[in-house]
């Protein structure tokens, strides 16, 4: 019996001796860096009126508008998303946009008694949902089914393009243009 408590007497001074041991390590450490968030940078890129691009571009522009535009006031939003589009035609547009907004803010401002300083720029701009329709409206194909359907028949696997790569982007224009599996599939058996 008294090698029992002998031997427990151990175990719980061996226990303490390890968790001494445990704290002295822990106090040795070097205090853990505060954890940073990271900053994630979508950069949608430029829209030159690629129809084939839309889609990506668009997608990848609402992501940025969320991230990098939260609170923002509908001016700088407009005049954000306005300065993505490039090309004769998306430039264009968007210098068009640009100018009714800016003339429309100068009407308001001659028209409206305001206190000094005060301009009306919110009422001149197009709130988010007005600008994304907007965008929509004007850029997606009159008919992006049909347009697909186009894409997909004259789709070929280039040279030195990854069968990964042709896949997914067939599989992209079979989604867009709403086929049935079996129409697709004949295509792919062309193709391939």
């Amino acid at each position: 019996m008294a090698d029992l408590q002998n031997l427990l007497a151990q175990l719980v001074q061996g226990q303490l001796d390890l968790q001494a041991h445990i704290v002295a390590l822990v106090a040795a450490q070097p205090a853990p860096a505060p954890l940073s968030r990271k900053k994630v940078d979508v950069d949608p890129g430029s829209f030159d009126s690629s129809p084939a691009k839309f889609h990506e571009w668009w997608s990848k522009l609402k992501v940025w508008i969320k991230i990098s535009m939260e609170g923002a006031n509908n001016v700088t939003v407009a005049a954000a998303v306005f300065s993505w589009l490039t090309g004769p035609k998306a430039g264009q547009w968007a210098q068009v946009c640009l100018n009714q907004c800016m003339a429309a803010t100068a009407a308001l401002t001659a028209a409206l008694p305001l206190a000094p300083g005060a301009v009306p720029l919110l009422l001149a701009w197009p709130t988010r949902a007005e600008l994304e329709q907007e965008i929509e409206n004007f850029f997606l194909p009159g008919n992006n089914q049909e347009w697909a359907r186009a894409q997909l028949l004259c789709l070929h696997q280039g040279p030195h393009q990854c069968i990964d790569n042709f896949l997914a982007q067939f599989e992209v224009l079979k989604i867009q243009s709403w086929c049935v599996d079996d129409y697709p599939r004949d295509l792919l058996k062309r193709v391939l």
